[in-house]
């Protein structure tokens, strides 16, 4: 399974380590700046290295991501601003 995905599928979508891995900035407050803009989420991800990372939605389906990180693709940074996004969503 891959892109789009919905935001309550992410357990499914990233490899564990990943998901574990995006989890821990999300939880410790790596994600910064998190804003929406025309169903374009965004944010800064300070893991040793400031990463910029967005996503695409269409309700609570994430159509595209976008990463400045060596991965591309589903990597933790997307995974912290999956994980911002859908508790954004659902509150």
């Amino acid at each position: 399974m891959g892109i789009p995905f919905h935001l309550h599928e992410i357990d499914q979508v990233f490899p564990a380590k990943v998901l574990m891995e995006g989890e821990d900035l999300w939880l410790d407050g790596a994600l910064v700046g998190l804003e929406e803009y025309r169903n374009t989420w965004s944010a800064k991800v300070y893991a040793g290295k400031i990463e910029q990372v967005s996503l695409k939605v269409r309700g609570k389906e994430v159509i595209a991501v976008s990463c400045t990180c060596a991965v591309k693709g589903l990597c933790p940074h997307v995974a912290a601003l999956a994980l911002g996004v859908e508790e954004s969503l659902d509150s």
